[in-house]
């Protein structure tokens, strides 16, 4: 009676030991994959119906809006997936260097003539896999990630910066920069920095006629898919409207002019 008694106990404490021991590695393997698993500020492709599926439901006039639009770019822009992209004051100059990143694009000459930046190896690498491994270890630090903004931030005011001073030599100057330096707030480039560029990021995101101003400084045709302006001139737009030559062209997707998504063709 003794024996089975003991043998009872026995069996009672590996059973808690069991428990105790798979409740410890269930805390640990949860650990080490939040520890882990990179913090990507651009998600991996879905498909782009069930995006719009999970995200609009209901019988909303906005909702059904939003799902025309999304049936618009699927079946006659032959947009098939989407890339979302994390929704800060960044997100526009996130999803443009990602693409000029994972496109393999490269920097405009002037940069590199006038040393404003010291390009990365992105535009050299042909392989497609090898340059989204590149992408995925840039956009999941995000401390090189704000720095390559603010770097970015600086190169459109040395742009703006030069345009102002051939103005100021009666050279002719881009339409786009004309409306910017006609404005009390940006009316040199000082106040457009102080005004504008600075608050990028922090308090607010790019404007319209900052992302003109961006595709300029690249020299890429930024072309936006704006849904919530859908069944309207404005559902697509280009930033410059008329690049000066055939530009390389990268798309963006927004539903309300203040966060951008990347869509998949």
């Amino acid at each position: 009676m003794l024996a089975v008694s003991f043998l009872v106990a026995t069996l009672c404490y590996f059973r808690r030991l069991h428990l105790y021991l798979g409740h410890r590695l269930k805390w640990w393997i949860g650990y080490l994959q939040r520890k882990f698993k990179r913090n990507l500020s651009v998600a991996a492709e879905v498909d782009l119906l069930s995006y719009c599926a999970r995200e609009w439901k209901g019988e909303t006039p906005r909702a059904k809006l939003m799902r025309k639009a999304y049936e618009e770019l699927f079946w006659r822009r032959h947009v098939k997936c989407v890339r979302r992209v994390k929704s800060d004051n960044y997100d526009a100059l996130r999803s443009v260097l990602f693409q000029i990143f994972s496109q393999g694009l490269s920097f405009p000459s002037w940069m590199k003539e006038k040393d404003i930046v010291k390009w990365t190896h992105f535009s050299g690498i042909k392989d497609y896999h090898k340059r989204g491994s590149m992408c995925n270890i840039l956009f999941s630090d995000a401390s090189l990630e704000y720095k390559l903004y603010e770097a970015l931030k600086f190169i459109m005011l040395y742009q703006v910066t030069e345009v102002y001073e051939q103005m100021k030599m009666k050279k002719v100057i881009p339409s786009l920069f004309r409306l910017l330096f006609s404005r009390e707030t940006s009316s040199d480039p000082l106040s457009f920095m102080m005004n504008h560029l600075n608050s990028v990021g922090d308090t607010c995101g790019l404007e319209q006629i900052d992302m003109f101003i961006l595709g300029y400084t690249l020299e890429v045709k930024i072309k936006v898919f704006r849904l919530f302006k859908f069944n309207s001139r404005d559902f697509e737009v280009c930033y410059p409207e008329d690049p000066l030559r055939e530009w390389p062209e990268i798309s963006l997707l927004t539903e309300n002019d203040c966060h951008y998504h990347i869509p998949v063709f």
